[in-house]
């Protein structure tokens, strides 16, 4: 892959200060001992963070397969111990999924949180949050709230903080754009500086994932199957229809011209870094050329499994008619392309400008 500067792309939408301002306010002070850092009844204060799913999760080792049953020639898989997880979060590189704390397997789709590691307690211990529910508040817009599950630790969060994925983030700040930000670990400049500096900055500014938002929070009960679910990201993952056995498929309509393709209802809208890249086999192990209208998808949409090879992204940039439907064949990793950031073909990257340029801004978004 063409190495690319991790920045974030796309315009940001007008925020007022009612919604989001300076990360200020106190956060809750720990117990000297240590001991009752999280209590039922209780309301805590302080900050909430962006969790790199993938960078904070260790892959689950795979295990190969034994013969146990020598009558039915059947195999299972082989033990292997667990290596270390500093976080306490496993990722399941085959089902796309990952384990929590509790061993209990959640999706991107679902809203989790890493805590802070006084109130996340000894894992070992009967102190320990690791499961728990929490109902989580946003303290500039307190009718914002969402209820999120505790699944690891967070090692770098103070107490009374926490990180959390970008559903739970964007339901408790729908008008922030989040979803067009790109977060870098290594960036100084935080949200607050590039929305209400002194200065007004590029949106290709690189920002920190932490502190992102004012919070409160305390301990609840798991939500009732008959209530609603939690917010849930919808900017994140590609979503799957279902339909009864009454229902009847909807056939799609092929564009008549590729660069110019009849746009389809419907469909989360990115925009991000696009480069071209030149290799000719990828993640989804399918062979191709690069006079091929091909895309790698970054890593923290598409993870390290197939669920979306072979799926069909239309391509348009700003100022121009052009579009173009290019066809998912590999992963871009997560130290290339940060999230909204696409890697194309040569060929699909001429459609739009030369080589030369080497990296320009493209609005995205998924066909199928």
């Amino acid at each position: 892959m063409a190495p690319i500067i991790r920045l974030a792309a796309g315009p940001l939408s007008i925020i007022t200060g009612a919604l989001f301002g300076t990360l200020s306010a106190p956060s809750s002070s720990p117990p000297p001992s240590g001991v009752g850092a999280t209590i039922w009844g209780t309301d805590y204060t302080g900050t909430a963070s962006f969790v790199d799913l993938i960078s904070d999760s260790v892959p689950f080792p795979v295990a190969p397969t034994t013969p146990t049953n020598k009558k039915s020639n059947k195999k299972t898989p082989a033990s292997l111990p667990l290596p270390p997880s500093s976080s306490l979060v496993y990722y399941n590189n085959t089902a796309d999924n990952f384990t929590g704390c509790n061993k209990k397997i959640f999706t991107w789709d679902d809203t989790v949180v890493f805590m802070n590691p006084l109130q996340f307690g000894d894992i070992k211990a009967d102190n320990s949050t690791c499961g728990e529910w929490i109902e989580i508040k946003n303290r500039e817009n307190t009718a914002r709230k969402t209820i999120a599950q505790i699944v690891g630790i967070c090692n770098d969060c103070e107490y009374g903080s926490f990180s959390m994925t970008l559903g739970g983030l964007e339901g408790l700040a729908p008008d922030l754009p989040f979803d067009e930000m790109v977060f870098d670990r290594e960036s100084t400049l935080s949200i607050d500086d590039l929305l209400h500096g002194e200065d007004e900055l590029p949106t290709s500014t690189p920002v920190s994932p932490k502190d992102l938002l004012n919070v409160e929070w305390s301990l609840t009960d798991a939500p009732k199957k008959d209530e609603p679910e939690p917010i849930k990201p919808t900017t994140t993952t590609i979503a799957i229809t279902t339909t009864t056995k009454t229902a009847s498929p909807t056939p799609t309509k092929k564009p008549s011209n590729p660069d110019k393709p009849d746009e389809p209802e419907g469909g989360k809208m990115f925009t991000g870094r696009a480069t071209w890249f030149s290799d000719n086999s990828g993640q989804c192990e399918h062979k191709f050329s690069q006079d091929d209208l091909i895309v790698a998808v970054n890593e923290a949409q598409m993870g390290k499994g197939k669920k979306i090879c072979g799926k069909k992204i239309l391509l348009t940039k700003k100022g121009s008619d052009v579009k173009v439907v290019v066809t998912v064949v590999d992963m871009c990793p997560s130290k290339y392309c940060k999230f909204g950031q696409l890697d194309i073909s040569r060929a699909a990257f001429k459609k739009f400008a030369s080589l030369d340029k080497g990296i320009m801004d493209l609005t995205w978004k998924f066909l199928d």
